[in-house]
């Protein structure tokens, strides 16, 4: 099960669109980029060869480059929702789209989130900015756009090679929750190996996010297939989303999956966590807190001004957003001012 889905669409409803008729180029040094250095070592995200803990948003940044509004939170990385992924431009000026919303370039989104020390996520929530061609849920190989996409994939990965604070995601929430979809985890190997394929022959040595199944929320693929798909791989992490299948299970519970996790060495990051989803209310606060003494790096659904949507962290007026949410962006904007814990 997975959020509203119209607040996905919505979102240019929502967001003071800022278009820069004169997209400024980098202003980072080209050698200072390529210096940065990312890599999973283990079960451990590692920069500058130390162990580090992510803190992170989703953020809708293709549809409002730049991300000084975030300058009051202490967070590191960034998982930028890319809803058109056939028509959003790579580099240049933003364009309008067939949909009626202007998007900024990928290039523009990673250089706003460079300026404020951001890592980025890119990662393909949609196809053509409508919501019968989100991602989420789908059979990769079987939607209409897949041959398509692993063009648009090859794309992005030839362009930001040379950028390693740029990682690529490459499907949002693949498999139904339900397995209705005739999933197997063979299924999901198939489909995760090619698009990482698809990556690595453009010469990029970034981080590669891997989703787990079931929209997300199933880790058991991870458990079952993660050491094989990692064979002869590097730089490769899981993606799992924390909603109802881990947010309305008890602590001890959630201790043990992720230990079993730990015990196999399988590098993980959570991608999305919430208090609303598929129209029920949830605590976040336990959970994040067993992430953070673990060292484990998540990221919040979603920075956005709103405080109609509860899974929103902000209000319209840039207040935290603890609107019948259990306090949600209270929550999450403490767990940003804590020592990283890796």
């Amino acid at each position: 099960m997975k959020k509203k889905m119209l607040i996905v669409f919505g979102i240019t409803l929502l967001i003071t669109v800022k278009i820069t008729i004169s997209c400024q180029k980098e202003t980072i040094p080209t050698e200072t980029i390529q210096s940065l250095t990312y890599s999973i070592s283990g079960n451990k995200i590692i920069n500058q060869n130390q162990p580090i803990q992510l803190i992170g948003v989703n953020a809708f940044h293709s549809f409002s480059a730049g991300s000084n509004d975030m300058s009051n939170w202490n967070i590191d990385v960034v998982r930028e929702f890319i809803g058109n992924v056939k028509e959003n431009p790579i580099d240049g000026n933003p364009i309008q789209d067939t949909n009626g919303s202007y998007l900024h370039s990928l290039q523009k989104i990673v250089d706003g989130n460079r300026l404020n020390n951001k890592v980025t996520i890119l990662c393909a929530f949609g196809w053509d900015g409508t919501n019968v061609n989100l991602y989420t849920g789908k059979r990769p190989a079987q939607t209409f756009w897949w041959n398509d996409y692993k063009i648009k994939l090859q794309q992005w990965a030839t362009f930001f090679k040379n950028q390693p604070d740029v990682w690529i995601e490459v499907w949002n929430e693949p498999y139904n929750y339900n397995r209705t979809d005739g999933y197997t985890d063979a299924i999901w190997m198939s489909d995760m190996n090619e698009l990482t394929q698809v990556v690595r022959a453009a010469g990029n040595a970034n981080i590669i996010l891997i989703p787990c199944c079931e929209q997300g929320q199933d880790e058991s693929v991870v458990v079952n297939q993660g050491a094989n798909f990692l064979n002869n791989k590097s730089n490769i992490i899981f993606d799992i989303h924390a909603y109802e299948k881990w947010l309305l299970i008890d602590d001890s519970t959630n201790q043990n999956r992720l230990e079993v996790l730990k015990q196999n060495n399988l590098p993980i990051i959570f991608g999305e966590t919430a208090p609303m989803n598929a129209g029920v209310l949830m605590n976040p606060q336990s959970f994040l807190n067993i992430l953070y003494n673990r060292g484990l790096s998540v990221c919040a659904w979603t920075w956005k001004n709103d405080e109609t949507d509860q899974d929103a962290l902000l209000t319209t007026t840039g207040l935290l957003n603890n609107i019948n949410n259990n306090n949600w962006g209270s929550i999450y904007k403490e767990l940003t001012t804590r020592v990283r814990n890796p």
